[in-house]
């Protein structure tokens, strides 16, 4: 009778499980980069490295599973030698129970192709990671030819995680660096430095570098902390000369948020109750339309200095 039971239990069990699955239920896997390459398709866990050893990665055709792969302990996965214009399609799934009873399977059709795909990385904090920078794509139909990145650094110093970028077998185009309001006031010396220096190391490695102006904070939070909205101004400022005078690309976060060009801060209707922090319909209604406009000069510059050398 107890035997019966248990065979009845995980019948149950797996007949739920598939209906959950075969419906797609679940929650989405996060994080997954997906770059076409030149002959070749790259997969990276821009999110938790810990999650590495959890997540398959199946690189499928039109006759099944052509080969099934993991990521490496930096969270990159590498197809090579695959024709140039054939369809395939990449799975990422979860290996472990509970990964495989809450996450639904993550499906994306892709093309290897001769020129490869512009692979740009938006490196910081809150605003990226509720943003959704990495599917502006599929969010705005942009097509295939720019797929976007995102990596999480909760604090200003972004040095470690634009080296590993550099340090990627996968070719990458350019890094926007965003900072976050939380971290002024701050010395304005010392972020200038990182700035200059983070520029410079990019363009060593022919990365393009994009600079972001900060979000600016409400009226109300800028009562309750001093000297945070001033530090903010003055380090936009600064982003926008510098970047004049480099002839480098700014991301305009402020602009498009604030409440006009004479009052900078942030506007009301786009803060969360901190202040600080932004609610859905700012990503929405004045972040997302900004950034194709600026990846589409750095491709048309990127494209000039090729033909010149």
């Amino acid at each position: 009778m107890f035997l019966r039971v248990c065979i009845a239990f995980v019948v149950t069990v797996s007949i739920a499980f598939i209906v959950w699955k075969g419906f797609g239920m679940g929650k989405e896997i996060q994080s997954q980069e997906i770059i076409p390459l030149d002959k070749g398709i790259a997969v990276v866990n821009g999110g938790s490295k810990f999650l590495n050893d959890k997540l398959q990665i199946l690189l499928k055709t039109d006759n099944g599973i052509y080969k099934k792969m993991s990521y490496d302990n930096r969270g990159i996965c590498l197809f090579r030698g695959l024709p140039n214009q054939r369809d395939y399609s990449v799975e990422i799934r979860r290996t472990d129970l509970k990964g495989m009873l809450l996450y639904k399977n993550l499906k994306i059709k892709v093309t290897p192709r001769e020129s490869g795909t512009k692979y740009f990385v938006l490196v910081g904090a809150s605003v990226g990671r509720s943003w959704g920078f990495e599917k502006l794509p599929n969010r705005l139909n942009w097509g295939h030819e720019i797929v976007l990145g995102y990596r999480e650094k909760f604090d200003f110093d972004k040095s470690d995680k634009i080296q590993a970028l550099l340090d990627m077998p996968v070719p990458v185009s350019g890094v926007i660096i965003k900072e976050c309001a939380a971290y002024f006031p701050r010395d304005a010396g010392e972020s200038q430095r990182l700035i200059k220096e983070w520029v410079t190391t990019l363009r060593s490695h022919s990365v393009t570098p994009i600079l972001a102006t900060v979000a600016p904070v409400t009226k109300e939070h800028d009562t309750k902390h001093p000297g945070r909205f001033a530090s903010i101004l003055a380090f936009n400022d600064f982003i926008r000369d510098y970047a004049s005078r480099e002839g480098l690309l700014v991301l305009d976060l402020e602009k498009a948020l604030r409440v006009s060009d004479e009052d900078r801060h942030l506007k009301n209707e786009y803060a969360q109750p901190d202040g600080l922090h932004l609610v859905e319909k700012a990503y929405r209604e004045s972040l997302d339309g900004i950034v194709l406009p600026i990846l589409t000069v750095a491709l048309t510059e990127d494209a000039k200095e090729k033909d010149k050398s």
